[in-house]
């Protein structure tokens, strides 16, 4: 058994064994490492830190010849020694920062030149008038990105930066009334598509859109009633040479680890998969049945036209996370269960990003308060 273009192979002892390559020899044919750990997870996360030092390695070697380097050149390196050990999204992200935004402003500026205060300047010029468009300046939220790009590649130079970064708050997204979401479930199990189907999958598991669009009917237990979270789909930028289309579609694993998670169907759900997978293989995807995909962009499109349908003002399908973890915050569910739910790392990401009780709820809460005086 092996993960697909991950390098990593289950053993006939029991044990996971992890590939990268270590080094090429002078014919630029790969030298391989082995790695071997008891769980998929640790052979995972020790391949991506053996393909990290390897990257580091080849880029301390060089730096004797940094001095004689042009920033644009040098970004180049340090691009080819992270490829291997991020994710091929984290990567594309990188990849188009540095092409559109810090290759034609500071690519060509010697490596010698740049400290602190050059990007400084460089960040100020951005808020004012960085986008490619010509319509103004670069959000705070892609300014602080590309400063963080810049800062953990010249890390490697022996180079660190101090720069005053704009101040960025999370955007607050719109939670659905509870009259709302009830409109919304009363219409979703009306209809006879899958749309209405993944709506209600993400009412009630909060899962990603990404992580809906890479469902297969092989991901549901319906003896258990869980839903198996292992990966995600989505269309990144094309960093291949010569590549026919500017985008394609990876479907990876998810975004950390705590991500890939069990989250329990509610009974009615899985009656009603139940039903639907009597006409369906396990290798088709929930969202098409069939074996083709539906990408996030369509399935946010056809979510559009399911609003109207609902009589719902228009709103992202993110949104349906959000009202998953506010909904289990008003029921008085614990956050560390629902950080676990939502497949975050920590529960600050939880409390920050999802959890915003409604007002209702905080009214009661102040009234739960007053009467603990009064009784």
């Amino acid at each position: 058994m092996s993960r697909r273009g991950e390098n990593i192979y289950k053993r006939q002892d029991g044990r996971w064994e992890a590939r990268y390559i270590k080094a090429r020899d002078a014919t630029g044919r790969a030298v391989y490492g082995y790695i071997y750990r008891h769980s998929y997870l640790e052979a995972k996360r020790a391949q991506a830190e053996a393909k990290a030092t390897c990257g580091k390695q080849e880029i301390s070697g060089e730096k004797q010849s940094f001095r004689q380097m042009t920033l644009g050149e040098y970004m180049r390196l340090w691009q080819a020694s992270i490829q291997m050990s991020v994710k091929k999204s984290t990567y594309a992200n990188y990849d188009g920062l540095i092409r559109r935004h810090i290759d034609p402003v500071l690519g060509q500026i010697p490596l010698r030149k740049i400290d602190s205060n050059t990007i400084q300047a460089y960040v100020n010029q951005k808020l004012q008038t960085g986008r490619t468009d010509g319509k103004g300046g670069l959000s705070a939220k892609t300014v602080r990105d590309i400063v963080g790009i810049l800062k953990r590649s010249l890390t490697l130079a022996g180079m660190t930066l101090s720069i005053k970064l704009p101040k960025y708050s999370l955007p607050k997204l719109r939670v659905l009334t509870r009259d709302e979401q009830l409109a919304l479930i009363k219409t979703a199990k009306g209809e006879k598509n899958t749309t209405g189907l993944g709506v209600m999958i993400s009412l009630f598991t909060g899962i990603r859109i990404g992580e809906l669009c890479s469902l297969k009917w092989s991901d549901i237990s319906l003896d258990e009633g869980v839903i198996k979270i292992n990966k995600t789909l989505q269309r990144i930028h094309n960093c291949g040479q010569g590549g026919k289309s500017k985008t394609l579609i990876s479907i990876d694993a998810p975004k950390s680890e705590c991500s890939i998670r069990d989250i329990p169907l509610p009974s009615f759900l899985v009656c009603h998969m139940a039903q639907l997978k009597k006409r369906a293989c396990d290798e088709d995807y929930i969202l098409s049945g069939n074996c083709g995909y539906v990408e996030p962009r369509l399935c946010q499109y056809r979510f559009k036209k399911f609003l109207r349908e609902a009589g719902i003002d228009d709103i992202n399908f993110h949104a349906l996370r959000h009202t998953f973890a506010t909904r289990c915050v008003e029921l008085g569910i614990d956050v560390k269960t629902i950080s676990e739910l939502l497949g975050h790392s920590n529960v600050n990401i939880t409390l920050n990003r999802y959890v915003h009780p409604a007002f209702e709820c905080r009214k009661n809460c102040i009234e739960m308060l007053v009467n603990s005086f009064s009784a």
